[in-house]
């Protein structure tokens, strides 16, 4: 009995200073720590990481819980654009905006647009081939949300209008924004045409070069026009509900007259091209949205109407406003006919601002299980892969890499700010005013 004891107490004794064998230690109490902070770390882990960026587990943040992507099997062999956000390293300083996959400015500091910039030659790549999608439309027809369901985060890519600006008529989007799709798609949102509140900005600012409100504003619309008209390879004029812009239609009209003697690529040599002289006689494909539309909008007899006056406005027109998107390819009852206009008419959209406010929805536009029209996920899909299949440039210009188109797009910014013809129509316009 006593010999059991005694071998009881050597057994614990040897247990107690075997500091090799041990695997149990006393309870931690951790510090528990803000969201903030853990936020904070794990971006400055790694921001300062020395590992090649095919291996650096990206971290994702969605309503303040943080969790790690799946890190692939095989880095080398990925196809598949990888949809979280891009993780910078110290070898590749990238700015904020590319890591949460949002809209950068177009042009550099220069309020002008002559200085090109460095954080948009970044997102650019140097590969053959550019494809261009742009945005166009009045105030709050919804065009940041159109376009930003064409990247992989379609509630963040673009700034939308908040429910303050929407109280107060204010725009949300100055200047031209840029983003690249993971299909390598160039988007390019711009602000306004015709707003009142870029407008009532310039009053405020004093800065209208001794123009009549009106002119002034119909001249810096017809700025920005021409050069998407000038360096895109698709043009989105969005409306909003089904009944004709007659003010968009009376403005496209005139930038396609006043788009004259302007170059498709300004630095290139037309020789580059197998051409003898430079080529001002580039046009886009022109795709008319519908947006926000009602569930009893989405009748046949109200398309082809609107069909048969775009056919009318556009039929002596450059503009290239046939043969890319058809509502009928996703909705059979809309059928074809013989002169199809690049016409799509779209639901509100989940994320609109609007649909928080609604109250008394009569016409069912957000319950997906009563109302009688697809969802806008599945009309947006068709929409965008519609867009997104179009032809691009035949020859050496559809080559053009996005960073080339990129230093073409600024030059041609400024042989727009400077035309004879928009000067010429400025000028005429002026002179009706007075009368």
């Amino acid at each position: 009995m006593k010999s059991s004891r005694r071998g009881g107490k050597e057994r614990r004794y040897k247990q107690q200073n075997d500091h090799s064998k041990q695997f149990l230690h006393a309870p931690v109490i951790l510090e528990r720590r803000d969201r903030n902070e853990i936020s904070e770390s794990t971006s400055t882990t790694t921001s300062t990481s020395k590992t090649t960026p095919g291996h650096v587990r990206h971290v994702e943040v969605h309503d303040n819980n943080i969790r790690l992507a799946p890190r692939p099997n095989n880095t080398s062999t990925l196809t598949e654009p990888v949809f979280s956000p891009t993780v910078a390293t110290e070898s590749s300083p990238i700015t904020s905006d590319h890591l949460t996959g949002t809209a950068t400015p177009f042009f550099g500091n220069n309020k002008q647009g002559k200085a090109p910039s460095e954080t948009v030659q970044k997102l650019l790549g140097e590969g053959p081939g550019h494809f261009v999608v742009g945005v166009v439309g009045q105030q709050g027809v919804g065009k940041s949300t159109i376009l930003s369901w064409f990247t992989q985060d379609p509630f963040n890519a673009f700034p939308v209008e908040s429910p303050e600006s929407v109280a107060y008529s204010r725009h949300q989007t100055s200047g031209i924004d840029i983003l690249v799709s993971p299909e390598r798609t160039v988007l390019l949102d711009t602000e306004p045409l015709l707003s009142s509140s870029i407008l009532d900005e310039a009053l405020r600012a004093e800065s209208m070069d001794n123009l009549r409100p009106e002119v002034w504003l119909e001249m810096e619309s017809l700025y920005n026009l021409v050069f998407m008209l000038s360096v895109c390879n698709v043009v989105l004029v969005v409306s909003e509900g089904t009944e004709i812009d007659q003010a968009m239609i009376k403005l496209l009209r005139r930038a396609t007259m006043v788009k004259f003697n302007i170059p498709d690529f300004p630095l290139i040599p037309p020789a580059n091209f197998g051409q003898s002289q430079v080529d001002t006689n580039y046009y886009p494909d022109i795709v008319f949205v519908c947006n926000k539309c009602r569930d009893w909008e989405f009748q046949w007899r109200k398309y082809m109407d609107m069909q048969t006056i775009l056919h009318e406005a556009f039929l002596d027109s450059n503009l290239k406003t046939s043969g890319l998107v058809s509502l009928g390819k996703v909705l059979p009852a809309f059928k074809e006919v013989e002169y199809s206009q690049n016409l799509f008419f779209l639901p509100y959209s989940p994320n609109n601002p609007i649909q928080e406010k609604q109250q008394n929805d009569i016409w069912n536009v957000y319950n997906k299980s009563v109302s009688g029209i697809e969802s806008f996920d599945t009309l947006m899909q068709s929409f965008r892969e519609q867009v997104i299949g179009a032809h691009r440039r035949p020859g050496k210009k559809g080559q053009i890499s996005e960073k080339e188109w990129y230093r073409n797009a600024i030059k041609i910014y400024e042989l727009i700010r400077k035309s004879e013809y928009i000067a010429d129509y400025v000028k005429t316009a002026v002179k009706m005013v007075q009368k």
